[in-house]
């Protein structure tokens, strides 16, 4: 039986899912310590106004990039498999045009809106100017996400990743200057600050990724002047994709805008539903998702390969990665949510000294293992073209899971918002796997892949816990060997079942 890769293949892999897992976690090691010292700046009510900005931001975002990056990835690398430099490069141009198309008309919604978003959603604490501010950000932002899709592609994701990594540091440097000046006149002040800074890292970024991309574009040669790729291939991947997305957003724009609203329905105060809000959006949530950034290297990864692999007719090999794949993400997200489970106190007053976020990271604790195992469901879907079926499911989870949050908030004040949260990754992950099976043949073991993680994981913490009593914070790494210990010694050693169809 042949191998999946060759050793080169593999070695390739292995290096680009370490440059970027290294480069994604330190991004969300800043993004968690920049919101601690936002927190200590402007308060959790603060944050969670500018939490909600945000919010209405991610619906511009969304219809700035849509699709853009999958396409521009997805394109290049089934041009580059057929031998087709010229067409790679058609491929990121057209997806570059459309990514500007779509932001200059997110820009102008934006800067039309925001007067009325403020009054209409940020409960008077800000004006419509911050807003404006970001929206500046949207065109920089599209075609920055093109490129980067490109250097996916040809494997050389050191170059995006060191974009991101730029843009990362350029917003916390200059939003950080401009909030030292800006914060102690207010809290709209603070945010333009935030915004500002915003805008200045997107605008970085792209002239940084736009100067790699003329460089490495030389590498692939000349190729033939006919090797075009047609805006209607690219946009079969943009559209289903965009405009789920784009619905999905405008969703999930509507939740987080009615939360805290609903709160204050429940009969809670303003103050203290925006405090809560910004506990669960703006500092529980980033310490869920940062032990992902080790799987999300990996996800962006496998859609190249994944689609290179269809290209060659290699159905038995996919078959046989999206087997391996999803055991561990399993194992790992266990547990990851154990860890998360047992020592979210420390952790939440390790970043932000707020014991409310303590209280919230410890209820969503097991909603990582659905959600990091729907995150790279839905990159290996995506990698099979099977990004419409996909969108298919996030619309219909998102409108769901909108009337729920209608009718649970004002019953059970926050609790009804973690409900609607549980709801959202349960019937999304279930969907997705659901499809992913019925394309591969996959066979699920949820006694080795759940149940015993499950097992090695408890163990692993009991055990941390009696050996390091003193300081929790040494305890989650030894968790994390000991975890890792128990696997070897009580997982069977069995290749997961994944039958060759086709």
């Amino acid at each position: 039986m042949k191998k999946s890769w060759n050793w080169g293949k593999k070695g390739q892999f292995a290096l680009n899912a370490a440059i970027l897992t290294a480069s994604s976690m330190a991004m969300r090691l800043l993004g968690m310590a920049f919101t601690a010292y936002l927190s200590n700046k402007i308060g959790a009510e603060g944050v969670g106004v500018y939490q909600l900005l945000l919010s209405v931001y991610s619906f511009g975002v969304t219809l700035s990039i849509g699709g853009v990056g999958l396409a521009s990835t997805r394109l290049a690398a089934d041009q580059l498999a057929r031998g087709r430099p010229a067409g790679a490069r058609s491929a990121v141009a057209k997806c570059v045009c459309i990514g500007l198309f779509c932001s200059l008309l997110a820009c102008a919604l934006l800067f039309w809106g925001a007067d009325r978003a403020a009054e209409a959603w940020f409960h008077s604490k800000i004006s419509g100017l911050p807003l404006r501010a970001l929206a500046l950000s949207l065109p920089f932002m599209a075609a920055a996400a093109a490129l980067s899709g490109y250097f996916t592609a040809v494997r050389r994701v050191a170059k995006s990743a060191s974009a991101q990594i730029l843009e990362h540091l350029t917003h916390i440097l200059a939003a950080s200057a401009l909030l030292t000046l800006a914060a102690p006149r207010g809290l709209e002040p603070a945010c333009l600050a935030l915004a500002a800074g915003g805008a200045l890292s997107e605008l970085c970024s792209f002239l940084y990724l736009f100067f790699l991309y003329r460089r490495d574009i030389r590498r692939l040669g000349p190729g033939d002047a006919g090797q075009k790729v047609p805006y209607r291939r690219a946009l079969s991947i943009c559209l289903p994709v965009g405009l789920s997305s784009l619905v999905r957003s405008a969703i999930n724009t509507a939740k987080q805008i009615m939360v805290p609203v609903g709160l204050e329905k429940y009969g809670v105060g303003c103050d203290l539903a925006l405090a809560q809000y910004g506990a669960i959006r703006g500092m529980a949530m980033p310490i869920l998702q940062f032990p992902s950034a080790l799987l999300a290297a990996c996800s962006s990864l496998l859609i190249p390969e994944i689609t290179e692999e269809a290209v060659r007719g290699g159905r038995g090999r996919i078959n046989r990665l999206t087997g391996r794949v999803f055991q561990i993400t399993l194992l790992f997200s266990v547990g990851a949510a154990a860890i998360l489970f047992v020592y979210a106190r420390p952790l939440s007053m390790a970043f932000y000294r707020d014991p409310q976020a303590a209280h919230f990271l410890r209820i969503l604790a097991p909603i990582v293992v659905i959600m990091y195992l729907d995150d790279m469901t839905d990159a290996l879907l995506k990698g099979l073209d099977q990004q419409a079926r996909l969108a298919k499911i996030n619309v219909a989870e998102s409108f769901l899971s909108l009337l729920l949050l209608a009718w649970l908030l004002p019953a059970l004040g926050i609790y009804g918002y973690l409900a609607c949260l549980f709801f959202s990754e349960i019937f999304n992950g279930a969907l997705s796997v659901n499809c992913l099976m019925e394309q591969t043949g996959l066979r699920l073991r949820w006694g080795d892949w759940l149940l015993r993680p499950a097992l090695c994981a408890g163990g692993a913490c009991w055990l941390a816990r009696r050996l390091a009593p003193g300081d929790p914070l040494w305890a989650v790494p030894l968790a994390c060997g000991l975890y890792l210990l128990l696997l070897a010694l009580f997982l069977p050693r069995r290749a997961p079942a994944c039958p060759e169809k086709g």
